[in-house]
C-alpha cells in the first residue's frame, strides 16, 4: 500500500473516472490495513500536481479505513494530515477527521487529542465562521485532555471555554452551547463572567425555547425567580433591539454588542480645546496682577 497511493494518483490523472472507481474498490478491500499516507511536506509532490484529486483519493481511503472496524488513531491522523496538506480548503475533513482520530478503535492517547486540536486549529484559519471547529476543540480541551496538575487543568479548561465562547458567537451556533460555557466559567470560579455571557446570549438568540433554557440557567446562577428574571431580560432585549436597529441595522446583533453604537462622525476641535465650555459672551478674563516685589 505504501507505493500504491502514488501510483493510484497518477493512474487517475490519466484514466479519469475508471481509475477513481478502482481506487475506491481497493480502499474498501483494504479498509482494515493501517494505511500509508505521505507526509504533509511530500504530499504535493507525490500528487504530481493533481492536489485536489490526491486529496479526494486519500479521503476515500480515510472513510473506508475508519469504517472498517480496525482503525488506529495514527493511521487516521496520517491520512487527515495528507488531505489537509493537499487541499487546505477541503472543509469537511477538519471536523470529521478530528472526530475520527479521537474515536479510532485503537491507539487513542493524549497525543491523539492534542493532534486533533491542531487539525481543528488549521481548519479555523481556513473557515473562521464555522462554529463547529472551535466548539469541538473546546470540548476536547475541557473533557478529553487529562492531567493531575491543577495548573495545567485550569489552563486547559480556560482555553477550552474561550473556544466555546467564540463558537457560540458564530453564525448558526446553537444557543444551548452558552449553557456549557456558563457551567465551565462557574467551575473556574468566574461567576460574574458566566452571568455576563448568558445575558449576552439571551439578547442575541432568536430561538425561543433556547432562550427560555438560558433564562432558567441564569436564574439559577443569580438565585433569582425565573419569571421575574424573564420579564427583566425581555425588557432589556426590547431596548437592545431598538438601539441595534436604530444605530447599526446593517450588522448582526452579536457584532453590535462588540462594536456598540456608531461614533460621532467628527471631532469638534473647538469643543475639545475649551473642555466643552461656551466662551462666547462670557466675562473677559481679569487684568493680570502685577508681580510682587
Amino acid at each position: 500500500m505504501r507505493t500504491s497511493v502514488a501510483i493510484a494518483i497518477a493512474a487517475v490523472a490519466f484514466a479519469g473516472a475508471r481509475g477513481a472507481r478502482v481506487v475506491a474498490e481497493a480502499a474498501r478491500h483494504e479498509a482494515t490495513e493501517e494505511p500509508f499516507a505521505v507526509s504533509p511536506g511530500a504530499a504535493p509532490y507525490v500528487s504530481g500536481g493533481y492536489r485536489e484529486l490526491g486529496a479526494d483519493l486519500f479521503w476515500i481511503r480515510l472513510t473506508g479505513y475508519f469504517g472498517g472496524g480496525q482503525s488506529t488513531a495514527r493511521g487516521i491522523a496520517g491520512l487527515v494530515d495528507a488531505i489537509t496538506a493537499l487541499d487546505p480548503h477541503f472543509h469537511r475533513v477538519y471536523e470529521w477527521g478530528a472526530r475520527a482520530m479521537t474515536l479510532a478503535h485503537e491507539g487513542v492517547t493524549q497525543e491523539t487529542y492534542v493532534h486533533a486540536i491542531a487539525v481543528l486549529e488549521r481548519g479555523m484559519t481556513q473557515f473562521p465562521d464555522d462554529w463547529k471547529l472551535p466548539y469541538l476543540a473546546g470540548q476536547i480541551y475541557t473533557q478529553d485532555l487529562q492531567t493531575t496538575d491543577p495548573a495545567q487543568r485550569r489552563a486547559w479548561d480556560d482555553k477550552g471555554t474561550l473556544l466555546i465562547e467564540s463558537a457560540i458567537r458564530k453564525p448558526g451556533a446553537p444557543a444551548e452551547a452558552a449553557e456549557w460555557a456558563a457551567v465551565m466559567r462557574t467551575k473556574l470560579g468566574q461567576h460574574d463572567r458566566a452571568v455576563k455571557e448568558l445575558r449576552e446570549m439571551i439578547l442575541v438568540t432568536e430561538d425561543r425555547a433556547a432562550r427560555e433554557a438560558l433564562i432558567k440557567r441564569l436564574a439559577k446562577l443569580e438565585n433569582a425567580n425565573s419569571d421575574e428574571l424573564a420579564a427583566e431580560v425581555l425588557e432589556t432585549r426590547r431596548r437592545f433591539e431598538e438601539a441595534w436597529h436604530r444605530d447599526r441595522p446593517d450588522i448582526s446583533a452579536t457584532m453590535y454588542i462588540l462594536l456598540g453604537p456608531r461614533l460621532t462622525p467628527h471631532i469638534d476641535m473647538t469643543n475639545l480645546a475649551t473642555g466643552g465650555h461656551d466662551l462666547v459672551g462670557s466675562e473677559p478674563p481679569p487684568e493680570p496682577l502685577e508681580p510682587l516685589p
